[in-house]
C-alpha cells in the first residue's frame, strides 16, 4: 500500500521550492530595476540640461560665421583648414567640439568629421560659458584641389548634448 505525503509535508516542500527560486531571482530582478531607474533618471536629467543649451555662429564672421582656405600648397607642407566663429546662445557650459563639413563631388554628397587642432579645441576643463564666443579650427584632410568638389554646409558638433548642432549653408 502507498502512502501519500502528508499535508504538512508538502507545504514545507514547496515553500523550500519557492523560497529557493525567489532566492535566485531576486538579485537578478533588484539590478535590473536600479539599472533602469538610473537610466531613466540619467536620460531625463540629460534632456532637460540640453533644453538649456544654445549653439549659433558669429554670422558676422567669414561667410555665415565660417572662414575656409582649400588651396594650401602641399609642397611647402601647407594644410586646408576651415575655421568657425561660435556662440554659445544658451545657459549651459559647452565642450568637446568638433567640425563635420559636407562636400559634394559631383552627384555624391560626402560627409567628413574632423578634430579640432589643439589650440582651438575647447575641453571640458575650459569650456564654452554662456555668451562667450571662440573661433574654432580644423585641419582639412579630405583632397579639394583640382576636382569638382564643394563645400556644401558645416555642422558644429558638441559632446555636451549631441541635439544641439548649428548648420551653416555654404
Amino acid at each position: 500500500m502507498r502512502k501519500a505525503l502528508s499535508p504538512i509535508v508538502s507545504v514545507v516542500i514547496l515553500v523550500v521550492i519557492t523560497i529557493s527560486i525567489a532566492s535566485m531571482v531576486a538579485p537578478w530582478m533588484y539590478e535590473l530595476v536600479t539599472t533602469t531607474a538610473n537610466q531613466t533618471g540619467t536620460n531625463a536629467q540629460q534632456q532637460v540640461m540640453c533644453r538649456n543649451a544654445g549653439l549659433d555662429f558669429d554670422t558676422g564672421y567669414g561667410y555665415y560665421g565660417v572662414k575656409y582656405n582649400f588651396s594650401a600648397n602641399v609642397s611647402a607642407n601647407e594644410s586646408d583648414w576651415i575655421k568657425a566663429k561660435i556662440v554659445n546662445t544658451g545657459s549651459i557650459n559647452l565642450y568637446g567640439f568638433t567640425i563635420e563639413a559636407t562636400f559634394i563631388n559631383g552627384s555624391t554628397e560626402e560627409i567628413h568629421h574632423y578634430s579640432l587642432i589643439t589650440g582651438s579645441d575647447v575641453p571640458a576643463s575650459d569650456p564654452l560659458r554662456p555668451s562667450e564666443s571662440a573661433i574654432i579650427a580644423a585641419n582639412i584632410t579630405y583632397d579639394i584641389n583640382g576636382t569638382t568638389t564643394t563645400l556644401k554646409d558645416v555642422k558644429i558638433l558638441n559632446s555636451v548634448c549631441s541635439e544641439v548642432a548649428p548648420i551653416a549653408e555654404m
